[in-house]
């Protein structure tokens, strides 16, 4: 940030690394980031930016599979407008140091497609059409798969997974830290 006038102070900066999971580093490279949107006298850390430009500066987010429930869940305003601490939020819960419940759930509230607090069979079709880009699995594989996920993880037999049988079944992944991550 060198001769000019800081946009972030040496405290906020601690702030930030003590209420994410991020780095010092990090969060100031999130920061050059949304200063490349906008460089002019009136940013501030609050200032919301189109979804378009912020995923234009994250190739994190422009190639993933789940950018537009990303984006959903994490826009604090609900908008399709993102601030600086959107995406703090979103990189700190992407990244590989936050603890597997917190991540798994974000996740279900990312693969609760339709928004209604539980991951029915249809919210597990669209998640195998996302991870094998729609043209990978038949139907009834799709089917076979979201009846077993069912099976496994529908710990009250409900037909649906609620919230804390996904992050139950999550802390029973090791690997889905790791998949349910990125870099800055």
């Amino acid at each position: 940030m060198g001769s000019k006038t800081s946009i972030i102070t040496n405290e906020q900066l601690s702030e930030y690394a003590e209420l994410t999971y991020l780095t010092k580093s990090e969060i100031i490279f999130i920061l050059q980031k949304f200063l490349l949107i906008d460089s002019g006298s009136n940013f501030s850390l609050t200032k919301r930016f189109p979804e378009q430009d912020v995923v234009n500066l994250f190739p994190q987010l422009k190639h993933n599979p789940f950018r537009d429930r990303l984006l959903h869940v994490f826009s604090s305003e609900n908008d399709d407008r993102f601030s600086f601490e959107d995406m703090l939020d979103l990189f700190s819960v992407l990244s590989e140091k936050c603890p597997l419940a917190v991540k798994a759930t974000w996740a279900f509230q990312i693969y609760d497609f339709d928004n209604d607090n539980l991951i029915s069979k249809e919210d597990i079709l669209e998640l195998c059409d996302r991870i094998t880009q729609h043209d990978r699995l038949q139907s009834e594989e799709k089917m076979s798969i979201a009846e077993l996920l069912l099976k496994e993880i529908d710990l009250q037999n409900n037909g649906n997974i609620g919230e804390f049988e996904f992050v139950y079944a999550m802390s029973k992944m090791p690997e889905f830290r790791q998949t349910f991550s990125c870099r800055v």
